[in-house]
Formats: structure tokens, sequence, C-alpha cells
């Protein structure tokens, strides 16, 4: 008996070159791959029996998946959740387990991480926290081995990584590879790590991070932005481009979109050929492909590139704060300098030209792209551990005096963590100087003195004046944050609130740190900016009387800015610095020498008709 026919399996020729590729896979499951020459077989016959003879399998099975692929194609034919004991870690708790490792261990816990201090930190049991590591392949410090190649595998002549975006359930890595006769296939002793984030032995262990957080999340995001028209992609797309340069062809590693859909990126303006896409099966296999790809007979260093740390700290900090409507995650490497580029110093680069504005020096584009937000606390550098900005701003509102001892179990019990990971906290605290540290590993909140003030103001002065002269080479384009942070400032002159001026003061600060696109002396700034709102909140300072002059003073240093003119900010910035040193140190119960030794020190800023010297600020 033949049997009735059923209904018509039809496979597009990137299906079926999926299906075959599965069918020849020496590493696929046995089990997937005998689902594939089902799929396979029922394109070429009508009914279930004749391909269950062909195949020697159940008429049952075959009908399953020939159901299985017409309703979902090749996504169907994945392992579907089964009945049975619940799993003791859901999706929050795993993506937990794996973003953990990206921060440093607890005290302690040696060089890393190991399931014994993984289980103590997140209340899971050893096996569990392997069990993930291994399900994902993002067990810290494990050797990168090399995988074989496959079907979809990145070209052997891959050269350098240039870029790294995910989007849940997206997440494609950027290769170039050279073409044409010149190109050389890379041997077994080199990587391909290269610009993204040099080499690193980490590097494979923090993006299997990336595409086991895309994957965890890919449900919670839904379908409406998965696949090549997600509206970051193609300006992804079309950054790893200009950052492989002429002469290099770009080949992306995929996960997260579908097999069947149809990818239209051409050739751009500058001569860029089309991308090439590779597309990973599961997570697993992309995970292993990267693997591949950074694998090395020859040893890595020991010293971490400078670019991995801040490629794992952003991605810690995107993927903390993730949520369904969050924006993708992109990184991507500077383009290669070029040799008839002019040089960022001489005569020809000061801030003070009239074309200053459209001056980018390979900074403004990029810079731009990656100006986070004003509307965060300020004072509140990027961290490795999202428990330090907790604790931070508890601290702040937590009404202390100037050399009160930090209690460690109300901070506990208040924000629903261990002693342990508080007394962490308050250390690094006391290393970005917002604490003391005392003898015994204890805190203290500082005792504030006149040599404080100045020594922290004198490092805010010099770095602040590089600041703007940095910032006034950029157009006006990208003062967008620092000018939204100015209106805020504004606000709160005109309603006279002068708790909320000192706060936006501060954030309009730290929004032109960060515009300066100068990511060390940023950072420095920030933690500055952490230690005078310490200050400004152990004094108790009472801007009432200086609203206005304080919206004044950031204004005329914005308009200068505007005008690309950064000695004039410069400038005006030290005039400010002067008149806050001033204004702090007379809530201080010392004498009045503190203001002129300011003067000694830091020299007198050269003032103009109609600018008050002793201003309330």
């Amino acid at each position: 008996m033949a049997g009735r026919p059923r209904d018509t399996v039809v496979l597009t020729e990137e299906e079926r070159a999926v299906l075959l590729a599965v069918t020849r896979s020496r590493t696929c499951p046995q089990a997937r791959a005998l689902r594939a020459r089902i799929v396979l077989a029922c394109a070429d016959e009508p009914t279930n029996t004749a391909v269950a003879e062909r195949l020697g399998v159940s008429r049952d099975m075959v009908t399953k998946w020939r159901g299985r692929f017409l309703a979902d194609r090749l996504d169907g034919l994945a392992e579907r959740q089964r009945p049975g004991r619940p799993p003791t870690a859901d999706d929050d708790a795993v993506a937990h387990v794996l973003v953990r490792t990206l921060t440093p261990p607890p005290p302690g816990a040696g060089r890393g991480w190991s399931t014994r201090s993984m289980a103590a930190e997140t209340g899971l049991s050893q096996s569990t926290v392997s069990r993930i590591w291994r399900t994902y392949r993002a067990r810290p410090g494990e050797r990168v081995t090399a995988a074989p190649r496959r079907a979809w595998s990145l070209p052997g002549r891959a050269e350098e990584i240039v870029g790294l975006f995910v989007a849940p359930p997206v997440c494609v890595l950027a290769v170039t590879a050279r073409s044409g006769r010149g190109a050389s296939v890379r041997t077994s002793g080199t990587t391909a790590a290269g610009r993204l984030f040099g080499r690193d032995r980490e590097a494979a262990h923090v993006l299997a991070v990336a595409c086991a957080f895309a994957t965890l999340r890919g449900g919670t995001n839904g379908e409406e932005t998965a696949g090549a028209d997600h509206p970051a992609l193609h300006a992804f797309i079309e950054q790893a481009r200009s950052a492989a340069g002429p002469g290099a062809g770009v080949h992306l590693l995929a996960y997260g979109i579908p097999a069947g859909h149809r990818t239209t990126d051409g050739q751009d303006a500058a001569g860029h050929g089309r991308p090439r896409w590779h597309r990973a099966p599961s997570a697993e296999a992309w995970t292993d492909e990267v693997q591949r790809l950074l694998a090395a007979d020859d040893p890595l260093p020991r010293e971490p590139a400078s670019d991995l740390p801040r490629l794992r700290d952003a991605l810690l900090t995107w993927s903390t704060t993730w949520t369904p409507s969050a924006a993708a995650f992109t990184r991507v490497a500077p383009p290669r300098p070029s040799y008839d580029r002019p040089a960022i110093c001489g005569p020809d680069s000061d801030s003070n030209l009239l074309d200053g504005r459209s001056t980018d020096h390979g900074g403004g584009t990029a810079a731009a792209g990656r100006r986070p937000s004003a509307d965060g606390s300020p004072g509140a550098p990027v961290t490795t551990d999202p428990v330090v900005g907790m604790l931070r701003e508890a601290l702040l509102t937590g009404g202390h005096r100037s050399g009160d001892r930090v209690r460690e179990a109300p901070l506990a019990v208040r924000l629903g963590l261990s002693r342990r990971v508080v007394r962490a906290g308050l250390h690094a605290l006391a290393e970005e100087g917002m604490l003391d540290l005392l003898p015994g590993g204890a805190t203290a909140i500082p005792v504030i003195t006149a040599k404080d003030v100045l020594d922290l103001y004198a490092l805010r002065a010099s770095l602040g004046a590089l600041l703007m002269r940095r910032v006034a080479m950029f157009g006006r384009e990208n003062l967008a944050p620092a000018s939204a942070a100015l209106a805020e400032v504004r606000t709160a002159a005109r309603d006279n609130d002068h708790l909320r001026i000192r706060e936006d003061d501060l954030r309009y600060q730290d929004a032109l740190a960060r515009i300066a696109d100068l990511p060390q002396a940023a950072h420095t700034f920030e933690r500055l900016t952490a230690r005078l709102r310490m200050f400004v909140t152990v004094l108790d300072m009472n801007y009432s009387q200086a609203c206005d002059t304080i919206y004044n003073e950031d204004a005329v240093v914005h308009e200068a800015l505007l005008n690309a003119d950064g000695n004039e900010a410069a400038r005006l910035w030290r005039v400010k610095i002067e008149r806050c040193v001033r204004y702090m140190i007379a809530q201080l119960p010392e004498d009045d020498v503190a203001p002129y030794l300011w003067t000694t020190l830091a020299g007198r800023p050269r003032m103009r008709a109609g600018e008050a010297r002793g201003g309330a600020h």
C-alpha cells in the first residue's frame, strides 16, 4: 500500500544547503542528522510510507518531522522542552552565572572563578554551575582548542576581528579576510584576534558569554527585531566595512538569523564589497567556530590587551541593564590610520582654528556613536561590578557625616546583599577615593580638610582644561549630550533648586568628559566627580544663592565649546574652579590661608572685564 500523499515539502536552495551540511557533518548529533535526512526525503517522496521505507524508520517519525518542518521550517528540527522536573536554574539565573564570570572573582577565590566560588556567590550547586559553563562553552580560563571546519565556517585566511554585534537573539562577529592572489592562509600558530581586543586568552570566553546571553534573552525580545532586518545591524555592517579598509573582505559569523532570510547588503559608495554571511546552526556551533578562529599553538601573553577589558566592561554594563527595548550592543574596531593622514599635533590642530568644528582626527564619528546618556548619576564611572554603583548611591543618600564609620550589616540588609559582597564593594569605593580605608579592612566617610579640597580641585582643574580643549575639536553635533545636560542645569536654576542644581552641574561636567573620547582621562575625571559628590554631601553645601551663577558659568563654557574655542573654554573652566575652591573651603572650620595657597599652587586665571572673582560658588 503506497499511502496517501501528504503535504508537499518544498525546500529553498538555502534550506537544502543547510540540511545537506547537517547530514554530512561529523560533529552534528545523529538525531539531528536523521531529522535532516527525513526532511530531504520528504521533498523527494510524496508519502510518509515511502520515506519510512527508504530510511528504515517508522511512519510516525516521518509524520512528526514533516509536520514540524512545515510549521516552523528549520527551527522546527530543534529540540523542544520535555516533561519532567523543572530545571533548578531558570534563564535569569543562567544569565547571571554567565555574566558574573565577566567580573573579578571575590577575594580569596584565586586567580579566576571556579565552580565552588561561583556556587557560593549565586546560591546554586557546583554541578549546576559546571553544567551551565559546559553547555554554553563559557568556562573561565579554559584553554581554547581548535574545532574542525564546517561547511559554513569562516575562511582559513581570516585575519582580524573588527566588530561584535549583539541584539538578542542575534549575535554577529565581523571578521576580515584578504582576497586575491596575495591572500595567505592563516596557520595554526597565529590567531585572528587582532584589532578589536588584541591577543588575549580571555577573548574567546567574552565572546562565548555574549552569544549565550543573546540565546537566553532571545525569547524575551520577541520576533519583531530578529533577523538581518534589525535596524542597527545595517549600520554595524557599514562600520565593519570601514574598519576593514580597502582590499579586505568582511565575513559575518552570525547566529539567530533565520537560514532562509535574504540579505541585501551590496557594494557601498566607498567600494567595499558585499559581506559574506556564515550562519551557525546553534549557539554552541557559533562558540566553537569562534574558538577555532582564536586557537593558536603558541601561548598568548599573560597580560591582557588594553582593549579587551574595555570590551568586557562595556558588555557587562550592557547585559546587566538590558531590557527588551534596549539598544543593540555594538563594538567596532577603529579604522587603520593612513600614512598620509595629518598628525593630531602641530600648528594645524589648534582648537582655536575657524574650521575646528569639522576637525575629526579620527574620533569624531566614532565618539559620537559611543556617547552615553546624560541621565545617569554624575560621578558613576563604569565599573566591573554593578554592586559598587548601588553602594555609591546608598552612601550619598544615607545622611552620613564626616568621619562616620560605614556599617556593613545595615547596608547588606538594605540592599539585599551578603556582607562579603558589601565589603568588597566598599573597598572598591575606597580605591576610587570616596571612602577612607581604616586598619582592619573597615571603611569610613572621609574627614575633609583644606588640603583634601586643594588636592581634589588641583587635579580637576588641570584635567578639566585638557578635556575642554579636546571637546572643542569636535563639531556642534557631538555636543548634543552636553546641551541636554545644560538644559537641566537651566531648569534647576530657574526653579532655584539648589539640591538638584549641584547634581545637574556635575552631570553636565561629566557629559563633557565623555564627549572628549579620552577613556582614561574621562574615567579619572568621573572618579574625581564621585569624590566631589561625597564632599558636597558631607559638608551639606547650600547653593541656593548661587544657582544663577552656576548656570552662567556652564553657559559661557558651553558657548566657547560651540565656537570651537578650546583655550577660552579652558580659561573659563579655571575661573569656575577657583570659585568652587573658595566657596568650599569657606565651609570648613579653618583659617583663610587655604585660598591663597590655592592661588600659589594653581596660579591665578586671567580675568576679563565684567567677571567677578569672588562668586558664591
